[in-house]
């Protein structure tokens, strides 16, 4: 019986020590996978002007490019369809503040292109097919993660 005791004893404690290093390298597992992420940066970069950002903009669907980000100024969130942005057609404002220069884009689509949320995100409270959005980072590298999203993120509409 004690030897018994003993062998299930030896199980658990292997169980246990696997459980610890599957729990250990998991996380080691998936922030490669998020710092490898192409589109993440390029959302990132365009939201927050970082490419690693603590309060990073959340990508709800690849495929689509739907991403969600949370709004400074309201405390809400915000809905974007990336896929939906007629980047052609897209401007990038320079407004001068001083010796500051703040940049932001203007884009349409010929869909709803942008959804305010509730606190919740879960009740839309209204959308728009047109948005002004701000550039906090550098110019160059936002022009740079438009394009790739641009091409990451074509519309599955086919042109008319």
């Amino acid at each position: 019986m004690a030897e018994r005791a003993a062998k299930n004893d030896k199980v658990r404690r292997c169980l246990a020590g696997g459980v610890v290093v599957f729990l250990w390298i998991v996380p080691l597992q998936i922030r490669p996978l998020a710092e490898d992420d192409p589109l993440q940066k390029a959302v990132n970069n365009l939201f927050t002007g970082r490419n690693d950002p603590q309060d990073a903009p959340e990508i709800l669907d690849r495929k689509s490019c739907v991403v969600v980000v949370a709004d400074p100024k309201s405390k809400r969130s915000i809905r974007y369809y990336l896929g939906r942005f007629k980047i052609d057609t897209a401007f990038i404002n320079k407004t001068y503040s001083g010796s500051k220069t703040i940049y932001s884009l203007d884009v349409k689509g010929d869909e709803v292109i942008v959804e305010y949320l509730d606190l919740g995100k879960t009740t839309v409270l209204y959308g728009n097919k047109s948005a002004q959005i701000s550039l906090p980072g550098d110019i160059d590298q936002t022009n740079k993660a438009l394009a790739l999203i641009a091409s990451l993120c074509r519309s599955s509409k086919p042109a008319e």
